[in-house]
């Protein structure tokens, strides 16, 4: 049986791709903190990245307490 914390916890989660169609150029991304590292959403996010129509520019990251570098940045 599913408790009201765990279905408000599954109400909110999102996949890589549905946070990215969220993100407009120029906004500020915070890419996570220290044990919340998205490394599938930090892929998927510098795929998206260029000047061409679809992709996202301007976006400026906000990086802190890293414990993994995302070299794909």
């Amino acid at each position: 049986m599913t408790t009201p914390i765990q279905q408000k916890i599954r109400d909110k989660k999102r996949t890589p791709q549905q946070i990215i169609d969220m993100i407009k150029p120029a906004d500020w991304i915070n890419i996570g903190s220290v044990g919340g590292d998205s490394t599938v959403l930090a892929y998927e996010l510098a795929q998206r990245l260029g000047p061409g129509p679809g992709q996202l520019k301007d976006i400026e990251f906000w990086n802190y307490a890293m414990f993994y570098p995302h070299p794909e940045f």
